[in-house]
């Protein structure tokens, strides 16, 4: 069965009252121009059932190099108007809540932006023109431009150096929850930027019900880096997230995958046996591609 007949079978069951839990699908809506990927079936009010893009690399210090990446692994294009980035842990509460600590920031590309196949965006978070200072070319985009949308922002936004979470996630602008995408603890933050634990938490977004959806339970297992990368280099993704033992199925990602559940130790740099290195801002490795 297809899924938009799919869904309007079981909406069909839920009008009658033969099946329960319907709040969150009933407030689901056609997909609106601009949402989700160029393929795959559609879900969340336009998010596409998958996503391919991976955070890749990120640079805590200087000010004025720091940058996060991300990678498309498919080779097909990829429309970013429902992709989000944020530094902030309480991202998750954007339906209903968006706001960050002093120098955080929750950003959403704008609706025309895309990510080619096999391509890595970098998004500067200082001026385009430190960034080109910093590495002799422009990045993709720029939280102190108007390339992406600043949806909450304390300040001048910056990465802290001893390090945070860093999230990239999806939202459809009217579900009560987001779905992450990827999740990356970068260094070793301090108790004052935690990666919250929303297993269980229950929230009321902007959709038509006025009944809370809640976050499905994470296995909350993400670790911090065994050091920090300092200024003159990166932390750098080395392989794709089954390398790392990611749950699938029951978490707030992307079908269903947990994204708190990676062994980010085995998916990144920052080891004995691979130390961090010299930043490469749009370099794809190959092995980070499908």
């Amino acid at each position: 069965m297809q899924a938009r007949s799919r869904v309007a079978w079981i909406a069909g069951l839920c009008t009658l009252g033969l099946v329960t839990g319907c709040e969150r699908l009933l407030s689901l809506r056609d997909p609106i121009p601009g949402d989700g990927s160029d393929s795959g079936d559609l879900i969340d009010g336009g998010l596409s059932s998958g996503s391919p893009l991976l955070l890749s690399e990120v640079v805590l210090t200087p000010n004025a190099g720091e940058m996060i990446e991300i990678v498309n692994t498919s080779a097909d294009d990829v429309d970013l108007a429902t992709y989000y980035l944020s530094d902030s842990g309480n991202y998750y509460r954007l339906p209903v809540s968006a706001t960050v600590d002093v120098n955080d920031f929750i950003v959403k590309f704008r609706v025309g932006a895309r990510i080619k196949g096999h391509e890595a965006l970098t998004i500067a978070i200082d001026t385009p023109a430190n960034f080109a200072t910093q590495y002799s070319k422009s990045p993709s985009f720029s939280l102190m431009d108007d390339t992406l949308d600043k949806i909450a922002m304390n300040g001048t936004p910056q990465l802290t150096n001893t390090g945070e979470p860093i999230i990239l996630f999806q939202w459809d602008g009217r579900s009560d929850l987001v779905r992450d995408v990827d999740i990356m603890i970068v260094g070793a933050p301090t108790a004052a930027n935690p990666l919250p634990d929303k297993s269980g938490m229950s929230q009321d977004g902007p959709d038509a019900g006025n009944l809370p959806s809640t976050y499905a339970t994470e296995a909350h297992a993400l670790k911090p880096q065994a050091a920090t990368p300092g200024a003159g280099v990166s932390t750098k993704r080395i392989a794709l997230e089954n390398v790392g033992n990611e749950h699938t199925g029951s978490g707030n990602g992307q079908s269903g995958d947990d994204e708190t559940s990676e062994d980010t130790s085995l998916t990144w740099d920052g080891t004995a046996a691979l130390p961090f290195s010299a930043p490469t801002p749009g370099d794809v490795p190959p092995a980070l591609l499908r």
